[in-house]
Order: structure tokens, then C-alpha cells, then sequence
């Protein structure tokens, strides 16, 4: 990482310098970065290209300015790879990248402009007026046919969540831990792994990063447990924002309520939506082009997309899109999107390049290697309903009916198990014992975002979780 930062540090002021286009000193170059480089790190890449023969100076010491060489340099857009060697050089052919082709690398070669030489943009609303569901399609139907082939899971129609429940404990940490990483958390896999299952805190982490960590654990349980019911309505989506974004917001409303301040984005020409009325408005048809789409490669692609872009939250976008964008992986059991091993700087190269030119083919490739790379950490075998699946199933009916009557009736506590032994007796249930345990801990997780079809109200469940 700290390669890349130096590049990124060289190329900023290279491109200073052709700016200006006349010699400058270090104090005319901070001002011109207003900021974006102290002045120590501008004295040492600026040494690092005289000593490369990329800059020339004029001058000694406080009179001392410096301009570029004259050179293929000061007009090429051909950047430095490392300081020891700052020749350009041509890519070879031989080189493949394992995510982006050839075409991607040569349009992400526009980020390498720093910021203030890109071209400004603001919301570009008709991206999302001119969407058709099931008319346009941002993802390739080669890309979709890949996709399914390894992510299939199950030849019959099952019950939604099905897959995501059998490999529940295993999604929590993978989601969690990349979707973390992704936004600078330090936490390892197995420090996630150690927290998520047995509660206990890496030393010497920030507290930020334990809760990030523990927010996602809670929004990713909230997605499989509500599966059969789960809808992309705007009060779903916020409460998952919710989940992701509680005790690290400074203002706690602005958890789950769409935003009303203004957000930038960093090291970005992009500007987000600003007007609070077509931030709701515009949230509201996004969500619901969304749920018309039939196909769930697209569908999943255009909710991630399109909510990092409207910047719908103060904060917590990208997280809420990532985990967002499983919804119809895990509604039709297939493979989930876990991020693993997908790069922090080409997702959010991807991300910026989209902002910024409203292109989409680097994100789709990062989109499918990423799936491609999900896939294949889970079995990639078809298999068959375990017991204690098949036994929810035959009893679905039976469990919801119990947990309705029992949230009616007021049960709390050890009332609920004596309660549930009664119902198993009086409706001859097999393995009441599995019953009762299967039932006792649905009702321990229940949330209001997943109540339907337990006969009872909202008002009813909050009096009843809330005594």
C-alpha cells in the first residue's frame, strides 16, 4: 500500500507541474495542492524525480523552483511505477490482470489524474430514469450465464434462505470480515472469526472496528433470517443502514433516515445528489425498478451499483449496497457475494470510475471475478436438504403459528418453552425437544422486519419484545 500512496504522491505533483506549466518552488506547489501534500513530502518526491531526471531545478535553497524536464514525460500520460525506477515504460501484452481487461485498465488510467485535473460531475439523473427492468441490463448475458453455472445451489425450488442458512455461520465472518476490509478495518479473518463466535475483541483495535465488524454480524443475520419475507422497500434498506450504521454515526437520527446534509467524496471529481426531497425521491424509485428486476445477477449488480452512486445515508452507503446486493442471491439460493480476496484499490477504482464517467465496464468485471471468486469458497456441489432443514420445512407452518400465539398471549422467558412443549403435545409434533429449541431461538432473533405471516402487528410485537 505504501507503494501505491508514493505513486500516487509523484504522479500529484507531476501533474502539478504540468498545470502551472512554469517553474515553481515548493511553497507555489503546496499552494497550488492547497493541502493534499505537506510540504516535507513534496521536498522528497520532488528530490526522488530530479534524482530520476524527471524534474529540474533552478536555484539555491529558499530561491530554489523546480519545472518539469523537457522530455516525453511532461506531455505523456504514462505514470511512474516506483521511485527507485520512474522510467515510463509500455505495458507489456503478456500482462494480464486477474480482474480488469485490457480495455479496463486503459479507461482506469483516468483516475490517474489526480482530483482537481479530472472533470467535475454531479448526479446524473437519467441513469436511473432512463433503467427499464427487464429491457436494460448493465450485465452481459454471457457474464449472467457464467454466474449461474457456478452459483446454482439447489436443482428444485426451495424455500427462501435455504442455502444462506446452511452456510450461515460461515457467511457471517466472510461478509463481514470483506465487506470490513474494504473500508480500512484491520481486523484478520480470524480475529472476525474469534469475535463473531465467541464475542472476544482483538487487542490493540480501534473500538470503531469492533463495532463495524459486530453491525454487520447483526444487518447479515437480519438478511438470512428474513429471507421468505424480505422486500426492496425503502424500509427495509434503511433498516439494514440502520444495523450497519448504529454507535458509529456522530448524529445517532441519521441511522436509517435518508440523508439531509451534503456528502463528498473523496479523492473524487464525483458530487452526490445534495437536494434532500429527490434524495428520498429518487431512493424510493431506485429500490423499486429494483424489485421488478427478474434476473438476480442483474438485479444484485444494480443495487450495488446504484446505491453507492445516489449516496442515499450520511455514511455507510457502500456497506449497505454490498450487503444490499445479496438480497436476491440469498432470496433464490444461490451462492452469495462475499468480497473475498477482491482488492480495496481496484473496487473502489471501479466505484470512482463509474462516479465519475458513468461507464460501467470495469465494475462489471470486478462484479463477476468477485462472484467467481465467492463461489468457490463454498462447496460448489448440489446438495440435498440436511435434517434439520428438512425438519423446518415440514414444520414451517406449525413454527410460525406457535411464535404468533405465543407473542399474542404475552409469553416471555421460561413461559414460552413450557408453552411451546404444550403446543407440540396438543398438534402431535415429532421431536418436540428439536421443536421447541428451533422455535425458541426464532424467537429470540425476531425483528420487526420479519413478522409476516405470524398474524400479529407491528404495534403487537414492539409491546410484546419491548416488556
Amino acid at each position: 500500500m505504501k507503494q501505491i500512496e508514493i505513486k500516487q504522491e509523484l504522479d500529484t505533483i507531476i501533474s502539478c507541474l504540468r498545470n502551472m506549466g512554469k517553474s515553481a518552488s515548493v511553497g507555489a506547489i503546496d499552494d497550488y495542492l492547497d493541502g493534499m501534500l505537506n510540504k516535507k513530502t513534496i521536498q522528497r518526491r520532488l528530490k526522488s524525480l530530479m534524482d530520476n531526471g524527471y524534474v529540474n531545478c533552478v536555484g539555491e535553497k529558499k530561491f530554489r523552483t523546480y519545472r518539469l524536464a523537457d522530455n516525453s514525460l511532461s506531455s505523456s500520460t504514462t505514470k511512474p511505477d516506483n521511485v527507485a525506477n520512474y522510467a515510463p515504460e509500455k505495458q507489456s501484452s503478456e500482462f494480464n490482470h486477474p480482474i480488469f481487461s485490457a480495455k479496463s485498465l486503459e479507461a482506469l488510467s483516468y483516475l490517474d489524474t489526480p482530483q482537481f485535473g479530472r472533470t467535475k460531475t454531479s448526479y446524473n439523473f437519467d441513469l436511473l430514469n432512463d433503467y427499464i427492468p427487464n429491457e436494460t441490463t448493465y450485465m452481459p448475458a454471457e457474464a449472467r450465464e457464467r454466474m449461474l453455472s457456478i452459483g446454482k445451489r439447489f436443482d428444485n425450488a426451495l424455500a427462501a434462505g435455504t442455502y444462506a442458512k446452511q452456510i450461515a455461520q460461515r457467511l457471517l465472518i466472510d461478509l463481514s470480515y470483506n465487506s470490513s476490509r474494504l473500508e480500512g478495518n484491520t481486523y484478520t479473518k480470524l480475529d472476525t472469526k474469534q469475535l463473531i463466535e465467541q464475542g472476544m475483541l482483538a487487542k490493540d483495535k480501534v473500538e470503531e472496528e469492533t463495532v463495524m465488524i459486530m453491525n454487520h454480524k447483526e444487518a447479515i443475520q437480519f438478511i438470512i433470517e428474513s429471507a421468505e419475507h424480505i422486500t426492496l422497500s425503502p424500509f427495509i434498506i434503511r433498516n439494514i443502514h440502520s444495523l450497519l450504521s448504529q454507535d458509529l454515526l456522530a448524529n445517532v437520527n441519521a441511522c436509517g433516515a435518508e440523508r439531509e446534509i451534503e456528502v463528498f467524496i473523496g479523492k473524487s471529481a464525483y458530487t452526490p445528489l445534495n437536494n434532500p426531497h429527490q434524495i428520498k425521491e429518487y431512493f424510493s424509485l431506485l429500490l423499486l425498478k429494483a424489485e421488478k428486476i427478474i434476473d438476480p445477477f442483474e438485479q444484485s449488480f444494480f443495487l450495488l451499483i446504484q446505491l453507492s452512486y445516489l449516496q442515499a445515508f450520511e455514511d455507510v452507503n457502500k456497506r449497505t449496497a454490498r450487503l444490499t446486493c445479496n438480497i436476491p442471491f440469498i432470496k433464490t439460493n444461490l451462492c452469495p457475494l462475499s468480497f473475498v480476496d477482491v482488492p480495496q484499490e481496484d473496487y473502489f477504482k471501479a466505484l470512482l470510475y463509474f462516479y465519475e464517467t458513468n461507464k460501467l465496464l470495469p465494475a462489471i468485471e470486478l462484479f463477476e471475478w468477485a462472484y467467481m471468486r465467492s463461489c468457490e469458497q463454498y462447496s460448489v456441489v448440489k446438495e440435498s436438504l440436511g435434517e434439520i432443514d428438512s425438519y423446518r420445512i415440514q414444520f414451517r407452518v406449525a413454527r410460525k403459528d406457535a411464535m404468533g400465539l405465543a407473542i399474542r398471549n404475552g409469553y416471555k422467558g421460561d413461559r414460552i418453552k413450557s408453552f411451546l412443549f404444550e403446543y407440540c403435545n396438543e398438534n402431535q409434533i415429532e421431536s418436540p425437544e428439536k421443536f421447541v429449541a428451533m422455535t425458541s431461538n426464532d424467537l429470540e432473533c425476531l425483528h420487526v422486519g420479519a413478522i409476516v405471516g405470524l398474524g400479529i402487528t407491528e404495534a403487537l410485537f414492539k409491546k410484546w419484545s419491548n416488556e
